[in-house]
C-alpha cells in the first residue's frame, strides 16, 4: 500500500510533498539561499575573492561553476550586498558591502565586517595564500585565512616574530603554518622563517599556538621557482651550519603554486623541502 492509498491527495494541503513541482521550487530556493550565505561567508573570511575563487569554494564539483559564480555575484551586487574593485592586471575582486556584512551578521550571529576600507595588498601574494587554502577546503580541512589572521580574528597573529599567511588545521588540532613567497625576501626576513622552524618544530615538542591547536608543520608556498630557490637556500645554510636538524627540515612542505598576474592558478607541485629539494641539492 502506498501513501496515497492511506492519505488521498485531496486531503493534503497545497505545497506538501504531493506537489513535486513545488518541492523542486522550494529545494532550489533553499539551495540558492544557502549558496548566497556561503558566498558572503567566504568573502567575510578571506577579505576578498575573485569570481574564480568563489566558484572553487562554493561549487567545486559543478561543471558550470564559474558561470554559477558569475550569476550569484551579479545578483549579490544588484542587491548591494557586495562591492567589486578592479585588479591591477584585469578582472575584479569582490568584497562584502556594509549591507552584506549586516545581513551576514543577522543570519549567522557572528560579527562580519564590511570590506569598504579594506586594502587589497599584494594581489598575487594574497592569491597564492587564497588558492592554497581553497585547495585545503576542497580536501575537507579547516583553515584560517590570511585576512582573519591579519585582522586578529585567528587563533594567533604572530609567533617568533612571524605572521602566518594562513593556517591549515587537521582534525587533531595539528596546524600547518603557511608561508607564501612571490618575490625574493631579504635575508633577515627569510631567517625569521628558519628561526620559526628551529624553535618550534622537530622532536617531541608541541608548541601550542592556541587552546587545542599546536604547530605541526610549515608549508613554503611559492608562485615561482626563484622565490622558492631563495627560501630553500636559507634553509640549506641553516642546515649546513647546524642550526637545523634533518628531522626539522623534513617537517617543512614545499609547494610550487604558479599564479598568473590575473590571479589564475596553475598546476601545483607538492613536495617536501628536505627530501625533494635539499637532499637532491646536496647530492
Amino acid at each position: 500500500m502506498n501513501d496515497t492509498d492511506t492519505f488521498p491527495s485531496a486531503v493534503l494541503p497545497t505545497g506538501t510533498p504531493a506537489d513535486d513541482s513545488t518541492l523542486e521550487t522550494l529545494d532550489k530556493r533553499v539551495i540558492g539561499e544557502r549558496n548566497r550565505t556561503d558566498v558572503l561567508t567566504w568573502l567575510a573570511r578571506f577579505g576578498w575573492l575573485t569570481g574564480r575563487m568563489v566558484a572553487a569554494l562554493v561549487w567545486p564539483d559543478a561543471a558550470q561553476s564559474q558561470a554559477m559564480a558569475r550569476r550569484m555575484l551579479k545578483a549579490l551586487a544588484d542587491d548591494k550586498l557586495i562591492i567589486s574593485r578592479p585588479l591591477p592586471k584585469g578582472g575584479a575582486a569582490y568584497l562584502l558591502s556594509a549591507k552584506g556584512a549586516r545581513l551576514l551578521t543577522e543570519q549567522t550571529g557572528h560579527p562580519a565586517e564590511s570590506g569598504n576600507t579594506l586594502a587589497l595588498g599584494n594581489p598575487v601574494h594574497r592569491a597564492c595564500s587564497n588558492w592554497y587554502l581553497i585547495r585545503a577546503v576542497q580536501q575537507g580541512l579547516e583553515i584560517v585565512t590570511e585576512h582573519e589572521i591579519a585582522s586578529e580574528r585567528g587563533p594567533c597573529r604572530v609567533l617568533k616574530g612571524k605572521q602566518a599567511d594562513g593556517l591549515v588545521i587537521a582534525d587533531d588540532g595539528a596546524c600547518t603554518w603557511l608561508e607564501c613567497e612571490h618575490s625574493a625576501k631579504s635575508r633577515p626576513e627569510r631567517h625569521k622563517t628558519v628561526a620559526l622552524v628551529q624553535d618550534c618544530l622537530g622532536g617531541e615538542r608541541q608548541v601550542e599556538i592556541a587552546p587545542g591547536l599546536w604547530l605541526a608543520r610549515l608549508a613554503v608556498v611559492a608562485t615561482n621557482e626563484q622565490a622558492l630557490r631563495w627560501m630553500a637556500a636559507s634553509f640549506l645554510d641553516a642546515h649546513r651550519t647546524g642550526l637545523l636538524r634533518d628531522s626539522q627540515v623534513a617537517e617543512v612542505d614545499a609547494c610550487l603554486l604558479p599564479v598568473s598576474e590575473s590571479l589564475v592558478p596553475g598546476d601545483a607541485v607538492d613536495g617536501n623541502l628536505w627530501w625533494d629539494v635539499l637532499v637532491p641539492a646536496m647530492s
